[in-house]
């Protein structure tokens, strides 16, 4: 009877010991279920700025997800509210344990352009599933974009001409200044003068189209045209439009119409009886310092004599006379004609443009006793274009730079290779000084100086430097700009200055440093044994996605354990049950799998030994007492055997157990710190 109770105690024992390995068991198999955070909160990003968009993929179930890609789904990259420099931006995570979760980061920049309000953005997640399964999903967030620039937008800021009013039948140059109101950048801009030939207005050139380049945010620029009233028309205001079309810096594009109105005077109101016939003046540029003439037949169309006609020509500070500005032509008789020509030229270092030139007859008139001296003054345009500074200030960039690589390491030297280019056509630069900087002092020159000089550049001509640099051995794993300083002389001994920035990303090396392997100082062949290791981040950069397993000529329980991230200068644990099969001196490794902050994948390997006894045997004592009875009827050794093992199983499960709540209450520490 005593003998059938102890059977039945050992059976009941040894299932509450193993129930909580068939729950937890069970609790593995189960598939890994991704969903976006729910810790997520809408983020308020800035337009124009490049910002950094965290996103928490969470576990849902307990089982483990491996080789995690998320993407965002972009339908029409016109429409995404981020500027796409390559194909699918795509972000990979190791693994993700069951019930845990880890952030995903992408850098994105945002457009300057883009409409402030709030955004669905759609992600793929893809995974793999312990069965080796792929699974795909995809989820939704939101974000809120705010945008205090304004796009650009061109519009007519004034319009001047030389004389309040155009008289029917004469020309004067217009002078429209074009606006920028916005804060961006307009590029390939074109402005056209339309509605000329329908309101009786035309353009003395057939070209009624400007281009300009670019025009930045608040900019204004000048476009000139000369324009000409029919004889016929009356006293009014004529309106022309003005159409500009244009695009942004992402080659959106836009268009604006302004109203362009001109005031007319008939020619019937205007008290002259003169006109200027076959005038001839420069409709191609001229050069400053270059002779050019203006003639015209001056006719007086009217019915009575003139006297005392003088005739006098002006083109302002720009333009001067080379001839006598003024011709005293005497009396002219109705309908009778003089010859008159002026030769001027352009000073030198004017700015490129039109300028109108203004010329005024004089003349004296006799009704009865009495005479009256009147005036007329009609306008010509000429554009001046300085041929050598036509290429405009010569300029220093840079073209290209390397630093062999992908990236630099902290605390370890390296050579930059920089192209310095001259951009300009024409001019040759000289006696060029380069200072190097950087924000922080991140990079330090590792022998020398930290500028150098160089002679000279000719035009369209480059030159390669190379810069011997050191990161700071504590530099934060980020892109770090390096400042270019750039001062230099044109071929007159002009000075001029520039500043050029080039990002460099610095890295910092990981290291994992490995206890010993702590073992049972007995093992037996065929009893369960425990082997633990403590383990630091001994470096100043994050360990991601660490992951340990063991591996051996051993039976192994639960070898496998994902850490996650490791911080810098923090330690952890690990510690796994293993079964020695034969006795004898049994060797495995611990296998060590992370990665670093730029996606590097690292293998560390820690091996171990065991020595391994026999099975042990269990003896009763000599002196049983009062158990003497039962000493004699449990003289099986099944029974001994089963006994010392259901004992070692109980003693092995406290431990476990008890490892299993201090990790628990990391996990809560952790989760709560979070």
């Amino acid at each position: 009877m005593k003998k059938r109770i102890n059977k039945i105690s050992i059976i009941l024992l040894l299932i509450l010991i193993l129930q909580p390995f068939s729950g937890y068991a069970q609790d593995r198999i189960q598939d890994a279920n991704l969903v976006i955070g729910r810790n997520y909160k809408v983020p308020v990003l800035q337009a124009g700025n490049e910002e950094r968009l965290s996103i928490p993929i969470e576990n849902t179930t307990s089982g483990e997800a491996y080789s995690i890609y998320v993407s965002p789904i972009i339908d029409d990259p016109a429409e995404f509210p981020f500027v796409i420099d390559q194909m699918i931006p795509s972000r990979r995570i190791a693994a993700i344990a069951g019930k845990t979760r880890e952030n995903v980061h992408f850098n994105f920049q945002v457009r300057s352009n883009i409409e402030p309000k709030t955004y669905p953005i759609q992600f793929n997640i893809e995974y793999t599933l312990p069965s080796g399964n792929i699974a795909k999903t995809s989820e939704t967030i939101y974000i809120q974009i705010e945008n205090d620039q304004e796009v650009p937008n061109l519009r007519l800021n004034l319009m001047k001409m030389a004389q309040d009013k155009l008289v029917a039948g004469q020309n004067q140059p217009v002078t429209l200044t074009i606006e920028n109101t916005g804060d961006l950048v307009a590029k390939n801009i074109e402005v056209q003068l339309t509605g000329v030939e329908a309101n009786g207005i035309s353009l003395i050139t057939p070209i009624d189209t400007h281009k300009i380049d670019q025009m930045e945010g608040k900019e204004k620029k000048e476009v000139f045209y000369t324009i000409v009233a029919d004889d016929n028309l009356e006293d009014g205001t004529y309106v022309l439009d003005l159409i500009m079309k244009y695009k942004d810096e992402y080659n959106k594009a836009y268009e604006g119409e302004s109203k362009v109105r001109i005031p007319v005077v008939a020619s019937s109101s205007v008290e002259t009886s003169f006109s200027l016939e076959k005038l001839n003046y420069p409709e191609t540029a001229i050069e400053p310092h270059t002779d050019f003439t203006i003639s015209f037949d001056l006719k007086n169309t009217g019915a009575e004599d003139a006297q005392k006609v003088k005739v006098s020509i002006d083109g302002g500070e720009g333009i001067l006379p080379k001839s006598m500005p003024i011709k005293n032509i005497g009396n002219l008789v109705a309908g009778k004609q003089q010859p008159v020509e002026f030769t001027l030229f352009a000073k030198e270092g004017i700015e490129d443009k039109n300028y109108p030139i203004q010329i005024t007859v004089e003349y004296e008139t006799d009704s009865g006793r009495t005479k009256e001296m009147k005036s007329f003054e009609q306008y010509v345009g000429v554009f001046v274009k300085d041929k050598k500074t036509s290429a405009g200030a010569p300029k220093i960039i840079v073209d290209q730079y390397d630093y062999d690589g992908e990236y630099v390491k902290a605390g370890e030297p390296f050579d930059l290779t920089v192209s310095f280019l001259n951009t300009n056509h024409e001019k040759t630069v000289k006696n060029i000084r380069v200072s190097i900087s950087s924000t922080g002092d991140v990079f330090a020159p590792v022998t020398g100086s930290n500028s150098f000089f160089i002679s000279e550049i000719t035009s369209q001509g480059s030159t390669m430097k190379n810069i011997s640099l050191r990161p700071k051995v504590d530099a934060e794993y980020d892109t770090h700009n390096l400042f270019i300083d750039i001062e230099y002389e044109d071929d007159q001994g002009e000075a001029y200055s520039v500043k050029e920035m080039v990002g460099i990303p610095v890295v910092q090396n990981v290291t994992l440093m490995i206890d010993e392997v702590m073992t049972s100082p007995e093992n037996y062949s065929g009893n369960p044994t425990a082997l633990s290791v403590e383990f630091y981040n001994t470096g100043r950069a994050l360990i991601r996605n660490l992951v340990i397993r063991t591996e051996g000529d051993i039976d192994i329980t639960e070898g496998s354990l994902y850490i996650g991230n490791l911080e810098p200068g923090k330690n952890n644990y690990y510690d796994v049950t293993v079964t020695p099969r034969e006795p004898g001196t049994t060797t495995g490794r611990m296998i060590f799998e992370y990665d670093d902050e730029i996606d590097q994948h690292y293998v560390v390997e820690k091996e171990f030994s065991i020595e391994v006894m026999d099975q042990m045997e269990m003896y009763p004592p000599d002196d049983f007492g009062e158990f003497e009875e039962f000493n004699e009827q449990s003289n099986s050794p099944m029974i001994r055997i089963v006994v010392g093992g259901g004992m070692l199983l109980l003693v092995i499960g406290g431990f476990v157990w008890r490892r299993r709540k201090k990790r628990r209450a990391e996990a809560e520490e952790v989760e709560a710190y979070e």
